[in-house]
């Protein structure tokens, strides 16, 4: 390093990309006198967000997926802010956050990425979301309270609406979360619940495209399609909701489905940030060179959500995937490294591992490489890829004997807490 000043390292936002970095970066830097690593986000945890759909159905405590930053890092100190992310200043090379401002000679951005309404009327004020961990506790909050109420309500036809849950978006997020529901209704709640009122629960899920999970395999969609059916999800393909109301979801084909829950799965849009200068930008997301580099700042790091990164083994956009953010914070922590040795930064590539996606109790589907997996095997590799992802080995356990005590007890269905904030305003 040839320099006599301390460079400072800043990194925006604790998800996969920004946790990554800070964890690949002080292994080499946590006790050099010369590199300053920081780190800033609105929670003091790092959320494990593939697991969210399990915390919102009973399945999982919250607790056990996410990590005090505290912790997880090592010996941070003052390196870390609590606080949100306001602007940034290419030109003071500073960022400004609800608690002061932060100076950086190298940024990272991984702030991640909200849900996209995507304009729709009243989505953004009825839907419930499944972003973050207050979304997922909100979730199930409303889950056990809707039940309670509908239980105590004569009226057959409202009872109905109260007990219709419409799941808009069928991609991964979407369809987790629709088939976990169907086992937390008619399985664990069926069985505390008179069964002329589980008659009238309904799950629907809304999806844009002719199928489900488009990016799998046709084997694969046309699989969890039948078991989706199987477990009375009721899906409506080719469709979109154009209007969202306090008891209604209106589909673009005129079809008005009755229903007093909305939840909104359909896509995410990158963190919008306060910028001093025109950032490039492709579809809000800021355009980055083949070194994770935005375009035009070589001091300025993107990845994840928030980076329009085109691979160069294929030509193509990444996907917004826990997988991507993750591979991608390895490659930006290591042409850091290079920048910090007077060095050039290296091309990263990013190479797909596989997917899968969860359908509840005993069932999952997905793919390695090119080979599909559904099924009980399917269900046995996602637990075991996805706890192996756990930050440590106290989560993984915790995580392991939650798994171990639902095989042979019904889910929670205790509410977590109640405030003003867990009831839809």
């Amino acid at each position: 390093m040839n320099t006599e000043e301390k460079k400072r390292v800043l990194i925006l936002g604790a998800g996969f990309g920004g946790t990554y970095v800070y964890k690949n970066l002080h292994k080499t830097f946590h006790k050099h006198p010369k590199v300053e690593l920081s780190l800033i986000d609105d929670s003091n945890y790092f959320l494990f967000t593939p697991m969210l759909h399990e915390v919102a159905t009973g399945n999982l405590a919250p607790e056990n997926i996410i990590e005090p930053l505290r912790k997880v890092l090592g010996c941070m100190h003052a390196g870390f802010h609590l606080g949100t992310v306001k602007s940034v200043s290419t030109k003071k090379k500073e960022v400004k956050t609800s608690n002061g401002v932060v100076p950086y000679d190298i940024l990272v951005v991984a702030l991640g990425a909200t849900t996209n309404f995507r304009g729709v009327p009243g989505a953004k004020e009825h839907c419930y979301e499944l972003k973050s961990l207050d979304d997922a506790i909100k979730l199930k909050n409303h889950f056990i309270e809707t039940f309670e109420r509908a239980a105590s309500e004569e009226d057959s036809s409202k009872r109905a609406e109260m007990l219709h849950f419409v799941v808009v978006g069928g991609g991964p997020t979407g369809v987790e979360l629709a088939a976990e529901m169907a086992d937390l209704f008619f399985d664990t709640f069926g069985k505390y619940y008179d069964r002329e009122m589980m008659n009238q629960v309904k799950i629907s899920l809304v999806q844009k495209g002719s199928e489900l999970l488009e990016h799998f395999p046709v084997s694969l969609r046309e699989k969890s399609l039948k078991l989706l059916q199987k477990k009375n999800v009721d899906i409506h393909f080719g469709v979109v909701a154009s209007e969202v109301g306090t008891d209604q979801v209106v589909l673009d084909n005129g079809e008005t489905l009755k229903a007093h829950t909305a939840i909104w799965t359909a896509g995410v849009k990158p963190v919008e940030l306060d910028w001093d200068v025109e950032m490039p930008l492709e579809r809000g997301k800021i355009d980055v060179t083949e070194t994770m580099q935005a375009k035009g700042y070589s001091d300025i790091y993107v990845l994840g959500d928030m980076a329009n990164f085109v691979n160069p083994v294929d030509g193509k956009s990444v996907p917004a995937l826990a997988q991507v953010a993750t591979s991608q914070a390895t490659g930006v922590a290591d042409n850091i490294k290079l920048m910090l040795a007077g060095k050039k930064p290296k091309s990263f590539k990013y190479r797909h591992k596989g997917s899968f996606v969860s359908l509840g109790d005993w069932a999952a589907a997905g793919e390695i490489g090119r080979v599909p997996f559904f099924g009980h095997l399917a269900w046995w590799m996602w637990r075991t890829i996805y706890l192996t992802k756990l930050i440590s080995w106290q989560k993984m356990m915790q995580v392991m004997l939650d798994w171990t005590i639902n095989l042979f007890t019904p889910r929670d269905i205790s509410m977590l807490y109640r405030c003003p904030e867990c009831k839809r305003k």
